[in-house]
């Protein structure tokens, strides 16, 4: 059963996770919108319009104008969720020396990988730390008591305890396991070579946790992360032309 699950079920979840992202947004994409819905102030071009999305995007600035409470701790979990990911390919396929790599001038090997493990640490805690704010918010305030679904407070405890067994890894010295042992197992799952998977029970459980989390990811919620891109298209793309439902109309307010 281990075997299964570790050197033969990941292919599934990448194809599922893979497959159900396409499926999701060519399901948006053949999606026939009558009217151009764009939102004013319009911008002039694509330039404008690209520069407003991304700093939409990357300051979740929509969520700190209406909710200023979900932002601070939506904002930086976030954020600690694109630096974890960032620093386990980096971390993994380097062996903690990427920063090295960078500055070779400036950091030593040694130095990088203390630098990789403090990173890893500090963005694993603020994730946490986030998402239990988050998680507090939706059991305590009423009006997120009525939007929430169970599928809502499961999606969260499935983030609690992935970031939970990966800090746990981190702090409790003997828990984890080495970049070394980690870039040989997943080596070998990109080059259809099976390693032995390291003999560690912590990141078995880290490891299954993460391919549940790939598996439903296409089909829930969490799909917003590719979902804003087309949404914010949709509403911020410049306004040239006049609604394709309603040609010639001109409209006069009294």
């Amino acid at each position: 059963m281990k075997y299964f699950l570790v050197q033969i079920l990941p292919y599934f979840t990448v194809a599922l996770f893979l497959g159900g992202i396409v499926w999701r947004i060519w399901r948006w994409m053949i999606a026939r919108i009558v009217h151009n819905i764009t939102l004013s102030p319009f911008p002039s071009n694509w330039v404008a319009a690209i520069l407003w999305i991304l700093w939409q995007m990357v300051f979740f600035w929509n969520v700190l104008k209406f909710d200023p409470w979900l932002w601070v701790g939506a904002w930086p979990m976030h954020v600690a969720l694109f630096s974890i990911l960032g620093g386990h390919v980096l971390g993994i396929y380097t062996l903690g020396t990427q920063f090295h790599l960078l500055f070779p001038w400036l950091i030593t090997e040694a130095q990088s990988e203390h630098a990789s493990e403090f990173l890893g640490t500090f963005f694993g805690i603020i994730f946490f730390v986030a998402l239990v704010y988050l998680l507090v918010r939706r059991l305590t305030l009423t009006r997120m008591k009525v939007l929430s679904s169970t599928s809502d407070y499961l999606h969260l405890l499935l983030l609690l305890a992935i970031s939970g067994v990966g800090n746990y890894m981190r702090l409790v010295e003997g828990a984890g396991v080495t970049y070394a042992e980690a870039r040989t197992f997943l080596a070998g799952l990109f080059t259809f070579n099976p390693q032995p998977f390291p003999d560690n029970w912590f990141f078995f459980t880290h490891f299954l946790l993460v391919q549940l989390l790939m598996i439903v990811f296409p089909f829930s919620k969490l799909m917003h992360s590719f979902g804003i891109m087309w949404e914010r298209w949709i509403v911020n793309r410049p306004y040239k032309e006049a609604p394709l439902g309603l040609p010639g109309v001109k409209l006069r307010l009294d």
